[in-house]
């Protein structure tokens, strides 16, 4: 029975130590105002015009033309305001009309911007 409140009177003393923690950290809070994030891209808005250095390749897996939409096996993408490894992923399109003129197996040159926080295909064409 000792031993029973013993151990109760420690977790209650331990949680009383941590809610007072707790409490007291609560003027600081996440105040971020400080942090030094000149390293993050933060804004939505491409830093350049894009370029041809900005295209990536891929090759069409699948055309979603009622969706606006394309499958893509894609190298890395790396745009003024996305980067990502290689990999096949579907993607919307910002215009219908890009999908007008593509099939699967067709060998393109596309880019992929961050469009309310959406990875959309901005740009698309054709590879002879």
């Amino acid at each position: 029975m000792k031993k029973s409140l013993l151990n109760l009177a420690a977790v209650c003393g331990f949680s009383l130590l941590t809610i007072s923690a707790y409490a007291d950290q609560g003027s600081k809070g996440m105040d971020m105002g400080g942090m030094k994030m000149e390293g993050m891209k933060l804004d939505k808005t491409p830093e350049k015009p894009v370029s041809a250095n900005s295209l990536s390749d891929g090759e069409v897996r699948s055309v979603d033309k009622e969706n606006k939409s394309i499958t893509l096996k894609h190298g890395r993408i790396k745009s003024s305001t996305v980067e990502m490894g290689p990999m096949t992923m579907s993607f919307p399109v910002k215009d219908k009309t890009l999908l007008s003129n593509v099939k699967t197996g067709d060998k393109v040159k596309f880019t992929v911007e961050n469009i309310d926080g959406v990875s959309t295909v901005t740009t698309l064409s054709v590879q002879k």
